[in-house]
């Protein structure tokens, strides 16, 4: 059961709770962009495959293995990410592999409750931010105001951009998102719509944006993706994976404890504590905060 006791690392302070791990990601000028323009995740325990610690020559990781189609950010990013960037990954000091190896298990402990850990899931199980979003591209701009995604297109857009009456892909049409990571001059988001006649490439393509040149930065462009295919899923589209879309996850309802989980978990808090994984102080705290919900 979750403990609400932070794990903080060079890139983000992970938050333990009963039901879920939210992530708090560093926000200095060192780290990657991405992480900073993020903030914030929350990953339940049912969207989580299972966790690793490595260690080896380098600093100690937790890394959190999502199970596919939980997450629309994870799902769009298709494994482009850097490493430094990957959002479910916490760096850690090296004289703390002994927390990451706990954590892990601590984690994989949750993960052996869920039968359906190994398996696909049917829905997003991780929100992302949906609210308006505009995206500046080489070629044009991308608007998503919640309900379509509507394209402008720039003079540097080609002829069959420019006289293409469609700019306007409502939820209902679209099918999923694809994201190329931006390059120097190459990266594009292209809508994959249910009707696709013909296999166009995004640069005359109508539901196509492209990157490149300092446009379509990756802190900006896949939030942007993962915004859109979350609400085309929600609207009953399919995801990017061509599964049959089901009702988007629930706004997060914490799980209230019932008494013999707080007796439950204070006991678990003084094993930490006597093994030196709590502080004092930290101990102190937890079990006042405890007590109070009894």
């Amino acid at each position: 059961m979750g403990l609400g006791l932070e794990l903080v690392g060079a890139n983000a302070t992970w938050v333990f709770e009963n039901d879920r791990i939210d992530i708090n990601y560093s926000s200095g000028l060192g780290h990657p962009r991405l992480l900073r323009k993020l903030k914030h995740r929350s990953i339940p325990y049912q969207a989580i495959s299972r966790a690793t610690a490595t260690g080896g020559d380098g600093n100690p990781q937790l890394v959190l293995h999502l199970r596919p189609g939980a997450d629309p950010l994870t799902e769009v990013a298709a494994g482009q990410l850097d490493d430094d960037a990957e959002p479910h990954q916490l760096e850690l000091e090296p004289d703390q592999q002994d927390l990451a190896n706990y954590y892990a298990d601590h984690v994989n402990d949750h993960c052996s409750l869920n039968p359906d850990a190994g398996s696909p899931a049917p829905r997003f199980l991780v929100e992302v931010d949906q609210a308006p979003r505009r995206l500046k591209g080489f070629d044009g701009e991308a608007t998503f105001d919640g309900s379509a995604v509507e394209f402008h297109w720039h003079e540097d857009a080609s002829t069959a951009k420019h006289r293409s009456s469609r700019r306007r892909f409502p939820l209902t049409e679209i099918a999923g998102v694809r994201w190329v990571r931006p390059g120097l001059a190459s990266g594009h988001l292209q809508l994959v719509l249910h009707e696709e006649t013909a296999d166009v490439s995004p640069s005359d393509n109508d539901h196509a944006l492209l990157f490149g040149l300092g446009y379509g930065s990756t802190a900006t462009s896949l939030p942007f993706a993962a915004a859109v295919l979350a609400a085309a899923q929600a609207a009953g589209s399919a995801t990017s994976a061509g599964r049959p879309a089901l009702p988007a996850a629930a706004p997060h309802q914490p799980d209230a404890m019932s008494r013999s989980e707080i007796l439950a978990t204070i006991r678990e808090l003084g094993e930490l504590h006597q093994a030196g994984i709590v502080s004092q102080q930290e101990f102190e705290q937890k079990k006042r905060e405890l007590l109070d919900r009894l």
